[in-house]
Order: structure tokens, then C-alpha cells, then sequence
């Protein structure tokens, strides 16, 4: 392998333990378990993290934030938020105030949008 990939500059030690760990499993992956086991993003926490942000049933808007979680679970706030994203699958985001439309501004942006695709339809018709 040194002789064959120069370039990759291999070192004798590791090649030696990349053609130990192939004899042993049979493929160079990390080992099941190899790692730091996970204290925080565990199914139970993620389980708990669940239950307090989704809003309860016939309840709207009981849902709890990442601070609020953390005061009663113990769970940090950043591992609130990893299992939120990672284990949960959820995006977190902030009830915003926006302005209302009237009847009439929506009326209004609905014959401007209709001229808008008419107009844009033509083009790409003219095109080709």
C-alpha cells in the first residue's frame, strides 16, 4: 500500500492496524458502542422533550418552550433543542403578529397575481 499510494503518505503502524481490525471483523467500521454513549438525547428525555412541546390534545398552545422544558426536566437547553430537530423532527419558530388584509387588499392581490401569471405565461410561449 506504501509502495502502491505514495501520495497518501500511509504509515507502517497504520496500515498494521487497518489490516488487524479487517482480519478481526471483517471490515474497517467503528465497533457498536465505540463511542461516548449519549446522556442527554436519550429516548426517555426525548420522550419527556415531546410530550411538553407538542401542544395537548383540545388544548392549543399548552406547548412549552425550550426554557420552560429545561426548568422542569433538568435537561439543558441545547439538548432540549437537539432532540427537538434531530429526534423529533421538529423546526422550532415564533408566533409572529402580521398585518391583517382586507377584503379588498385580497381582491386586490388576487387580479394582480392572475396578471402577473398571464403575463408570464405569454412570455415563455413567445420564447418557443
Amino acid at each position: 500500500m506504501m509502495m502502491e499510494f505514495p501520495s497518501r503518505k500511509w504509515k507502517k503502524r497504520t496500515l498494521f492496524y487497518l489490516i488487524k481490525r479487517i482480519d478481526e471483523t471483517g471490515k474497517t467500521d467503528r465497533r457498536k458502542g465505540s463511542g461516548r454513549p449519549r446522556s442527554a438525547r436519550t429516548a426517555s428525555n426525548a420522550q419527556i422533550v415531546g410530550d411538553f412541546i407538542c401542544s395537548q390534545e383540545g388544548r392549543p398552545g399548552t406547548s412549552k418552550s425550550p426554557r420552560e422544558i429545561e426548568h422542569e426536566t433538568g435537561v439543558s437547553r441545547l439538548s432540549i433543542r437537539r432532540i427537538a430537530k434531530k429526534d423529533l423532527s421538529l423546526k422550532t419558530f415564533r408566533r409572529r403578529e402580521v398585518q391583517l388584509l382586507s377584503d379588498a387588499d385580497i381582491r386586490k392581490r388576487l387580479v394582480a397575481c392572475k396578471r402577473l401569471k398571464k403575463r408570464l405565461t405569454k412570455q415563455k410561449l413567445d420564447k418557443t
